[in-house]
């Protein structure tokens, strides 16, 4: 397994629980310690502490799993060996779980600007906000897709109300490519994070996203110029070089696998979460960890299969909710079944206490491995 994010963990761990210790399972990562994005909206308002998001992989071992901390160099599929910072990882099945890479470069000045889509730039745009005392805060989204696509607004309302909490008075604004917010999950739900916004006072700017950053000024894709004290970016999201150079793509932006299975047009090869694409229709399964999680183990329970001998395991079901933060008090349900019968099946619901308790009882499980 390349990487140790939520499918690569996940999909590791099962792959031993499945196959025991006579067959040998190893997740290559270049980092020992991961760090979970899903709680940066809260990190970046100092409602959470790096140490209380984090996880170690040095710790997968002791569920049966070989861990390797190096860098992914390159991916030979023909003689089917992985070369790390660390030496040569030979394989019989191959699960490239290497997630999606940025392209600050895409947007002119977004590398000066703020971000919270990785942990270092998270901890920078903490240090901006606890010293901000007033004007205008803009989250302006480069393209798409993007990794947890409710992220962009739920980070806006964190803000908010991180900001209200402090008595700053601050015009917060959020700028999509999309005609409207949350697409994924239909016209209602849109509508309805729209009013939400109207009523809080957050401004929301569709159908044009962040095209460059001067300084204070956030530039739109249709021209308009907007003050921005605090200039936020998500970047542009692109595949990892080392999965470009490796072919398994194509002339494809993301690595086409099988629906079912996961496996990419390479036999025994496979690719899950955010580096792969899963289309539904207009759509795609979301670039979202809960997603990547449940494609991992459906590749360890086809791999256990095929190793053991024994009958294929259900079809991928591509269900998933996130937990998306109105406040730091209430929390929803964003979600379901997305390759359903008829098309996508998804909801968003009602923000409560009992979800906020929800979204950190998801943040522990993930720490202790069992997501």
């Amino acid at each position: 397994m390349l990487g140790g994010g939520f499918g690569g963990a996940a999909c590791a761990l099962e792959a031993a629980g499945l196959l025991g210790g006579e067959h040998q399972v190893t997740l290559v990562d270049r980092q020992r310690v991961s760090y979970l994005c899903g709680a940066n909206p809260f990190l970046i308002v100092g409602e959470r502490e790096p140490q209380t998001m984090s996880r170690s992989l040095e710790d997968l071992p002791v569920n049966g799993v070989r861990f390797s901390a190096a860098e992914v160099e390159s991916i030979d599929l023909n003689d089917k060996v992985v070369h790390t910072s660390a030496g040569v990882e030979p394989y019989d099945y191959l699960v490239v779980a290497l997630g999606a890479g940025y392209d600050w470069e895409r947007v002119p000045g977004s590398k000066d600007a703020y971000s919270f889509y990785n942990h270092e730039s998270a901890l920078r745009l903490q240090d901006r906000l606890a010293s901000f005392e007033g004007g205008s805060v803009v989250i302006g989204v480069a393209g798409s897709p993007i990794k947890c696509p409710p992220a962009p607004f739920e980070t806006a309302m964190v803000i908010e109300w991180a900001l209200q909490r402090r008595g700053i008075e601050a015009d917060v604004h959020v700028a999509i490519p999309e005609p409207a917010p949350l697409k994924v999950a239909g016209p209602e739900a849109s509508d309805r994070l729209r009013a939400i916004f109207e009523n809080r006072g957050i401004m929301l700017h569709t159908g044009a996203g962040v095209a460059a950053v001067d300084g204070s000024t956030m530039v739109l894709g249709d021209g308009t110029e907007l003050a921005a004290t605090i200039p936020i970016t998500v970047p542009v999201h692109r595949m990892p070089a080392v999965v470009v150079d490796a072919g398994l793509a194509g002339d494809k932006p993301w690595v086409p696998v099988d629906r079912a299975t996961l496996e990419t047009s390479h036999s025994d090869v496979f690719a899950v979460g955010d580096v792969n694409v899963i289309p539904v229709g207009e759509m795609a399964v979301p670039k979202a960890g809960v997603f990547a999680a449940g494609e991992g183990r459906t590749v360890a329970r086809v791999i256990a299969s095929r190793v053991l001998g024994t009958r294929p395991p259900a079809p991928y079901d591509g269900v998933g909710h996130c937990l998306v933060a109105f406040s730091g008090t209430e929390s929803a349900s964003v979600g379901g079944a997305f390759v359903a019968d008829g098309g996508p099946a998804v909801a968003l619901g009602e923000p409560t206490p009992g979800g906020l308790a929800d979204k950190e009882d998801f943040e522990a499980r993930w720490r202790a491995f069992t997501i």
